[in-house]
């Protein structure tokens, strides 16, 4: 239980930390309420009006103003208690939003998906559908974008991004499209449940519950999709009730055309979601107009509501993809999709075999979390089934939990889920996200439950039951709360260091990227661009680019007033609060001639290797030498128009000093970096990539530990032009140093 209810005590005050209760033998009659108190339609609803004995509001000023200031101070004089505290609570849930936002994650959060909807958002503001796609593309590709006839298409359809590109072009920011949306989730859950539930004091319980939820909290902080599809559902439902409760086909008809428009802009954005948690209710919706014949509008007035949307996400899915039936979703990578197989997110990642017990592992996992991160957690859910045993609710109730049910079930297919949970894990810190829809059976049912069992404890047991339970979900959110919180200014903190050291390079810069995958803005949005190439800030001091080898140079080319730069990130950077962060910015430098030497370190493999290679690429041509699992060792490089050879690599020197001259092929037996093995690798390019590769002393294949290219391309004349760094600027960050170093000497 989170909070004892019951009715007031005998002085008329209500007991503190309780929800307000409205007894409706005392339930005003008369007319329409205000916003947050319709009424449900439902037998015994309550309907506000004036009290007898109520204090008469004072005369209003004449005129048209006196008349405005009269009927909304007698509107804001009818709004029950439940729904003064829902008010309350709405503006206490915007102002968490925008203070989290600005605070913990001034930088967006470690779920690099806020990059593709900030992206979009920006380039909606500005005019455009899609962002513009320079040339080379993929060197200023945002994450997971796609390119095509000349613009990047995100992997998002653009109604959630349209809402954010609103608050851009009306105050410049995004912060008031996160407080409406926050406000909206506490204000639209209480409407639901009184139109659910009939009882405002269990509808206020639900909106209390969602609210002190830490998903709901965190979730409210992010540029995401999740919280808003939740107030889409939520207000389908709610305008579903209502209309077909409604008295006349006018007013219930303009409810279910608003179903309609909800529903179909939450399908345009999570289609997935919403069939799974609104399939049992629309059946069971169609199925009671089929047996009213007076009901039969209906399904004009909520198609009406549909058309809107549809057709925007029809010519949308054309424009970006070719097809108005097919979704941006997977233009980037086919095997990103439902079901069970072989599965990957972009078309440089790895692949993974998705099956049934990956599937549970995910959703097991998720439900776990959940029980700390809603508010109320298992005694919620344990609530929510208590309910539905004795048969507390009505129809759409029952349907409601088992479109939660549905939804936990058809998530098993979904390898997102998956991924988030086992690969990536960011849901231990911004949330288990992918349950936000369950959270809505799940508030409300667990709600009805929470009431019914306060009032049973009073009767027959002793009220400290309720305050342990009480004491518990209060102690179990703030623990939850605290270590999120913890956990993600941690990760903020390493985003503010790096995004200090970038801020110290000199004006009209050029920083070209390295890490893994080959995506701007991630892992950190530090690194994202605006949507006119403006960098992250948008005042056009620093430009982003994606490193990928002799593209590289083309961009440096086309910027010769700015200054050039490559960053080096970590491959695991910001994966949780304890990943390696330490990155590190070197100045570049453009050697052109019939050879270029570069020298190139290696430091140490990881503690737990049992052996070492270092690893030269390029053209075919594999060159692998076996190094030093402890210490340093290094090589000179010679770059040439004759493409990568063992006599390319002279010069090495081990950790302890010890020097070979000459090829390696000439080597002693012994000596610091041992014989290669030449291999070929078909289709490699011209650039030469640099990599450290360890094998794990408990067995397994080795794997890159770190890895830099060298970009090089070959001119006319058998000259050569090599971008390669040559100075080290700064370095930030926690952890061991990134081991390959390449440099002109």
């Amino acid at each position: 239980m989170l909070l004892p209810i019951g009715p007031p005590a005998a002085s008329g005050h209500v007991p503190l930390g309780t929800v307000p209760r409205v007894s409706r033998a005392n339930e005003p009659r008369g007319g329409a309420g205000p916003a947050l108190d319709e009424p449900s339609g439902q037998p015994g609803a309550a309907v506000p009006r004036q009290e007898t004995g109520s204090p008469v509001p004072p005369p209003a000023p004449t005129g048209a103003a006196g008349l405005s200031f009269d009927r909304l101070w007698r509107r804001a004089r009818e709004i029950s208690a439940p729904g003064r505290y829902v008010a309350v609570l709405a503006v206490l849930s915007a102002t968490v939003a925008v203070v989290l936002r600005h605070n913990l994650f001034p930088y967006l959060s470690i779920n690099n998906d806020e990059v593709i909807y900030l992206t979009q958002a920006r380039a909606m503001a500005g005019g455009h559908l899609f962002p513009a796609a320079p040339d080379p593309a993929a060197s200023y590709a945002p994450w997971l974008a796609a390119v095509s006839d000349g613009h990047y298409v995100l992997k998002y359809t653009p109604f959630v991004p349209g809402l954010f590109a609103l608050g851009l072009l009306l105050t410049g920011s995004i912060s008031p499209v996160l407080a409406l949306v926050a406000a909206a989730a506490v204000v639209v859950t209480y409407l639901f449940g009184v139109e659910l539930s009939g009882d405002r004091r269990v509808a206020a319980l639900a909106a209390t519950l969602l609210a002190f939820s830490p998903l709901m909290i965190v979730q409210s902080a992010l540029v995401l999709s999740y919280l808003p599809v939740l107030v889409l559902l939520e207000l389908t439902l709610l305008g579903l009730l209502r209309g077909l409760r409604g008295r006349g086909r006018r007013g219930g008809g303009v409810a279910l055309a608003g179903a309609g428009l909800a529903a179909g802009v939450a399908v345009a954005v999570r289609p997935y979601d919403v069939v799974l948690v609104l399939a049992p209710v629309v059946i069971w919706a169609v199925v009671k107009v089929r047996r009213d014949a007076r009901l039969g509008w209906a399904l004009r007035w909520a198609a009406a509501g549909l058309a809107l949307p549809a057709g925007l996400l029809l010519a949308f899915n054309a424009a970006a993809t070719g097809s108005p039936f097919r979704l941006p979703f997977a233009l980037l990578e086919p095997d990103d999709k439902l079901g069970f197989g072989w599965r990957r997110l972009y078309p440089s990642d790895g692949g993974h075999d998705f099956g049934l017990g990956d599937g549970l592992a995910s959703v097991g996992d998720h439900l776990w979390l959940l029980g700390g991160w809603a508010c109320g957690g298992v005694l919620l859910a344990v609530a929510a089934v208590v309910t539905v045993a004795r048969r507390r609710l009505d129809a759409p109730g029952y349907l409601l939990g088992l479109g939660s049910v549905l939804f936990l079930i058809g998530y098993l297919g979904f390898w997102g889920a998956w991924n988030a949970a086992e690969l990536w894990g960011g849901i231990r810190y911004v949330g288990p996200f992918y349950l936000m829809p369950v959270m809505i059976g799940l508030v409300h049912l667990g709600a009805r439950g929470v009431v019914d069992l306060a009032t049973w404890s009073r009767r027959r047991v002793a009220r400290g039951l309720t305050g342990v339970g009480t004491a518990g979900v209060v102690s179990l959110t703030t623990f939850i709360l605290v270590v999120a919180v913890d956990a993600n200014a941690t990760m903020t903190g390493h985003d503010r260091e790096l995004a200090g050291m970038l801020r110290s390079l000199p004006d009209r810069s050029l920083v070209l990227v390295s890490a893994t995958p080959a995506y701007l803005g991630h892992p950190s949005a530090v690194t994202a661009n605006g949507p006119d190439l403006d960098g992250a800030d948008g005042d056009g001091d620093l430009l982003f680019a994606v490193s990928r080898g002799v593209a590289d140079l083309k961009v440096v080319a086309d910027h010769p007033d700015r200054t050039p730069y490559l960053l080096r990130m970590p491959a695991a950077y910001n994966r949780s609060p304890q990943s390696p962060t330490r990155s590190r910015v070197d100045a570049l430098t453009l050697a052109t001639g019939r050879t270029v030497d570069v020298e190139v370190s290696v430091g140490a493999a990881p503690a737990g290797s049992r052996a070492a290679q270092l690893v030269f690429e390029a053209g075919g041509t594999r060159l692998s030498y076996p190094v030093p699992v402890t210490g340093q060792s290094a090589a000179r490089l010679t770059v040439d128009a004759d493409g990568l050879d063992a006599d390319d690599v002279t010069d090495a020197v081990s950790y302890d000093g010890a020097r070979t001259r000459g090829s390696p092929t000439g080597r002693e037996a012994g000596s610091p970096l041992g014989r290669p093995r030449i291999s070929t690798v078909p289709g490699a390019g011209t650039s030469i990539t640099v990599s450290l590769l360890a094998t794990p002393a408990s067995g397994g294949r080795a794997r890159t530990v770190d890895r830099q290219v060298l970009p090089v391309l070959v001119e006319e004349g058998a000259d050569i032009a090599v971008l390669a760094p040559s100075a080290q600027i700064d370095e930030v960050g926690t952890g061991s140093t990134l081991p390959v170093r390449i440099t002109l000497p």
